[in-house]
C-alpha cells in the first residue's frame, strides 16, 4: 500500500483506480470498503476509486456531440455506469511520489468504451495537516466528454454507526429527480421542503442516491457538504470546483461483498462524489 501520512492523518492507497484505500484519524479508520485489490474488485470496485471516464449513468449507454453520436459499452443493462466494463476504476494506474503528494495517471485511447478521443488522466493525491487534496485533469486529443470523481465510502464513526446515524449539509438549492432506473429525467427541482433538503445540518436518516446541484459557479472553489458522526464529534467538509455532489448511501452493499473487517453491510456508509452534471 502507498502512504501519505501527516501528523493528523494517514492515508492508504492503491495503483488499482489510483484508489484511496484508508483513511485513518487518531486511530479510527473512516474509509469503508475492501482493504485489499482483491477485496475491491470482489465487492464493491467503486470504493475509494477514481471513476470513469464519466462517473455517474449514461441513458442507454449513448450521447451525441458535435452532431455525431457515440455508442458507448453498457454495463448496466442498456446504459452504462462509471464508464463502462473496463473502466478508469479497475484498471492500474501508474503511481509516482512527490514530496507531500502521489500522482497516479492513466492512458485511454481513442475510442476506449466507445469514447471518442485519446485521453490521459491524472490524480494527485496532497495530504498537509488535516486536508486531504485531489487534483484531477485529463488531456485529450479531439473533442469528447469527461466526468471524473473520486468514489469513496465514508463513516466517521469508524463503523460503529450506519449511514443514516451521520448528519450532513449540502450547499445546493435544486437536486436532479431520478427515474426507476435511476437515470436523470431532465428536470432541474428545488430540495426547499422535500427531504433532500440539507442546507442545515440534519441527520441523514434514510436512504439517498441522489445529484445535488451545488450553489455558487463551476470552476471556483468552495464548501460544498459537511458530514457529522454527532456521538463522536469527527466532521469533515467537502470543498470542490464542480457543479454538483452525488450523496448515497450504499443500499446495494450485502454481506457477500468482503470489507477491511468482515462483510460490508447495507447503509454502513457514505459515498461522496463531487462531479459535474
Amino acid at each position: 500500500m502507498l502512504e501519505l501520512t501527516s501528523k493528523e492523518i494517514s492515508a492508504g492507497f492503491s495503483t488499482l483506480g489510483a484508489r484511496l484505500l484508508s483513511l485513518r484519524l487518531a486511530g479510527v479508520e473512516l474509509l469503508a470498503g475492501g482493504g485489499s485489490d482483491e477485496e475491491c474488485l470482489a465487492g464493491d470496485w467503486t470504493a475509494g476509486a477514481i471513476c470513469g471516464r464519466v462517473a455517474g449513468r449514461i441513458s442507454f449507454a449513448r450521447f451525441s456531440l458535435d452532431g455525431i453520436s457515440y455508442q458507448l459499452a453498457a454495463n448496466m443493462g442498456a446504459h452504462q455506469l462509471h464508464g463502462g466494463p473496463d473502466n478508469f476504476a479497475i484498471r492500474h494506474w501508474t503511481a509516482r511520489r512527490m514530496e507531500d503528494s502521489l500522482r497516479f495517471e492513466l492512458h485511454s485511447p481513442d475510442g476506449d468504451q466507445g469514447y471518442p478521443g485519446a485521453l490521459d488522466a491524472s490524480a494527485t493525491y496532497t495530504l498537509a495537516a488535516n486536508v486531504l487534496r485531489l487534483d484531477l485533469e485529463a488531456r485529450v486529443t479531439k473533442p469528447t466528454v469527461v466526468n471524473l470523481t473520486n468514489h469513496a465510502y465514508w463513516n466517521l464513526a469508524g463503523g460503529s454507526r450506519d449511514a443514516f446515524a451521520h448528519e450532513l449539509l449540502i450547499d445546493g438549492a435544486h437536486f436532479l429527480p431520478l427515474d426507476e432506473l435511476l437515470l436523470p429525467t431532465g428536470e432541474i427541482r428545488a430540495v426547499k421542503g422535500t427531504r433532500w433538503e440539507f442546507h442545515a445540518l440534519r441527520p441523514i436518516g434514510e436512504a439517498y442516491d441522489n445529484f445535488w446541484v451545488l450553489s455558487g459557479p463551476r470552476g471556483t472553489m468552495g464548501r460544498a457538504l459537511v458530514l457529522r458522526d454527532p456521538a463522536s464529534g469527527r466532521h469533515m467538509e467537502v470543498w470542490t470546483t464542480e457543479a454538483g455532489m452525488q450523496m448515497y448511501t450504499a443500499e446495494h452493499w450485502n454481506p457477500g461483498f468482503p470489507g477491511k473487517t468482515g462483510p460490508l453491510k447495507q447503509y454502513a456508509a457514505i459515498a461522496i462524489e463531487p462531479q459535474n452534471f
